[in-house]
């Protein structure tokens, strides 16, 4: 099981990260497949629900002013809405019509676009036009289906699910470029898009029966929201590649650090160079590695990744004489270790460098502590790595 553990994480960087989203997943495919047909009245709580979570979704994003997510979440809600005004309209063979499958080729290709977007600011001269493009794409999908020009194809001219030959193609494509996304990320976001799209297309393929439609949609919904709250809580208390605190973090906590303390700061050796020489997702390995290594020496100290190949270390009670001997155990366990990046290439070494500053009477606030860190750790590494400096 360890091995099992250990290649999964290389393929796919933070496992963890796909346990709530997966589960969701496994529950609405169960819940579809053991119970075809479900109770009018627990239909419309879920179908009430779709809209609930979706509105609750939409309102935190627009409070935290990010725009990852949103789009997929408009996107999900105007399938719905047309897919149940078709049903209701043709009946049985909205399967048919143009308006459906034209609307089956225009969702993969939307949700794959917002996918790939960025996580920025919601409140953007960019996401306007965005939007404005989504609208101005149903109105030309409107256009072509009143002239009966049917975007999907049938190879055997029946439409007997709800994805048909271009369609089903067009959903498969997304599904796998967005795997290909979440290989290399390890986001929380990018992992739970990836299910909520697969709970989506199974949305489209069941779309004939109103309870595979309610709850694959609806737990789409509800997928999107759970990563939304855990993601903005990553983002302000945790770093979700090594699993330290954020830099955000450090900074609401410092306030509470205690009269005596000291401050390392620990960076790897030469981390552009190693960026550039692997890929994303084996630099997010080495960076676990790394921060695994730390965690073994340091289990009892606060530890912060305040920058990409940079990592704080609060010691507690100590001066730093004291804490320069926790982090000459850090950099030289590093430097004695070999990495494995790939069972096929050497393992890989590498060096730290790190710096400690001790909490003086005249430093106003953890500013001033880290700051005499790291100027002493840069000008250290001007002439000399693998070496830990006290300021």
């Amino acid at each position: 099981m360890s091995k099992l553990a250990a290649i999964m994480e290389k393929v796919l960087p933070l496992t963890k990260n796909m346990y709530i989203p997966g589960l969701i997943f496994g529950v609405a495919l169960l819940s579809f497949y053991i119970k075809e047909t479900m109770a009018v009245p627990s239909m419309l709580t879920w179908h009430t629900g779709f809209y609930v979570l979706n509105f609750i979704s939409m309102m935190i994003l627009l409070y935290y002013n990010q725009s990852k997510g949103i789009f997929f979440i408009l996107c999900a809600t105007l399938g719905y809405i047309l897919i149940n005004f078709l049903k209701n309209k043709y009946g049985a063979s909205y399967l048919s019509g143009t308006e459906y499958n034209n609307l089956c080729v225009l969702m993969p290709l939307n949700l794959a676009l917002f996918y790939f977007l960025p996580n920025q600011r919601l409140m953007l001269k960019e996401n306007v036009y965005l939007l404005l493009a989504i609208f101005i794409q149903y109105s030309i999908i409107e256009q072509l289906s009143s002239r009966g020009i049917n975007l999907n194809f049938s190879l055997d001219g029946t439409y007997s699910n709800g994805l048909n030959n271009l369609a089903l193609i067009l959903f498969i494509l997304m599904a796998c470029a967005t795997f290909y996304v979440i290989t290399n990320s390890g986001s929380i976001l990018d992992y739970s898009l990836f299910f909520a799209n697969l709970e989506i297309m199974f949305g489209f393929f069941y779309s004939n029966s109103p309870t595979a439609l309610t709850i694959f949609f609806g737990s789409a919904s509800l997928t999107v929201l759970i990563a939304i709250i855990q993601n903005i809580y990553f983002s302000i208390y945790k770093d979700t590649l090594t699993g330290f605190a954020s830099r955000n973090a450090f900074i609401i906590h410092s306030k509470n650090f205690p009269l005596k303390y000291s401050i390392g700061l620990v960076s790897i050796d030469d981390f552009d160079k190693l960026a550039t020489m692997f890929g994303r997702r084996n630099q997010n390995n080495l960076l676990k590695m790394v921060s695994r290594k730390i965690t073994d020496l340091t289990a009892e100290d606060a530890i912060y990744r305040y920058s990409e190949n940079e990592f704080v270390i609060i010691f507690k009670n100590e001066n730093k004489n004291e804490s320069f001997v926790h982090l000459e155990e850090i950099r030289r366990a590093i430097a004695a270790a070999s990495f494995v990046l790939n069972p096929r290439r050497n393992p890989l070494k590498i060096t730290i460098s790190a710096s400690v500053s001790e909490k003086k009477r005249s430093d106003a606030n953890h500013v001033e502590v880290l700051v005499r860190a790291r100027k002493i750790l840069q000008k250290t590494r001007s002439f000399s790595h693998n070496v830990t400096s006290k300021a």
